[in-house]
């Protein structure tokens, strides 16, 4: 590798090193929703919305960290943007009904599924977890469809749902968590060999 690569390489590792913790965080974040969904089904759905806005503005946050440790800012604040105002939105408009709550977070699923779509679009064909990446953009596009399409089915299927979501989403986070660190540390390895 020539010394311009090699410094490309520990430069581009060190990026990705500072944001992998970002994304276990907000994954572990997802799965403990996920958890309370399934735990209490039966409760009150407005408290579980909340709990939702509650995710949505914590993963924007570390979303927005992610963005401004990043050299690829756009996609990274994009997905933030939209989690802070889909978790304000979920969090302070009391007079919403459930519904209309359910479709606003179903649309934020649905975008998550689709951006996951087209990162994974965008990796070399050859990558062993494209396909499983398009997985689980694929299965949380179709969980967010079902929030918008049948927002009133029963409380404690609207429950299992969000599980569902929250779990699609913390498995991909975490994944991409692993992924960078393991990526930061093969470029810190190049770097060190030469």
């Amino acid at each position: 590798m020539s010394a311009s690569g090699t410094r490309i390489g520990e430069y581009t590792g060190r990026r990705r090193g500072k944001v992998w913790w970002s994304f276990l965080l907000r994954g572990l974040i997802a799965g403990a929703l996920g958890l309370c969904a399934l735990i209490w089904p039966s409760a009150s759905l407005s408290i579980l919305l909340r709990l939702v806005g509650l995710y949505l503005l914590a993963d924007g946050v570390l979303g927005l960290i992610a963005a401004y440790r990043s050299s690829d800012r756009t996609p990274y604040f994009i997905q933030a943007a939209i989690s802070l105002i889909i978790g304000a939105i979920l969090l302070f408009w009391p007079g919403a009904t459930v519904k209309t709550l359910f479709v606003i977070f179903g649309i934020w699923v649905l975008l998550s599924g689709i951006m996951q779509i087209v990162e994974s679009r965008q990796l070399h064909p050859d990558e062993p977890d494209r396909g499983l990446m398009t997985g689980i953009g694929v299965v949380a596009a179709i969980v967010g469809l079902v929030l918008i399409l049948w927002p009133g089915t029963g409380v404690v299927a609207i429950a299992w749902v969000i599980a569902a979501a929250a779990f699609v989403i913390a498995a991909l986070l975490i994944f991409l968590a692993l992924r960078l660190r393991r990526h930061s540390g093969r470029v810190e390895q190049l770097g060190s060999d030469r």
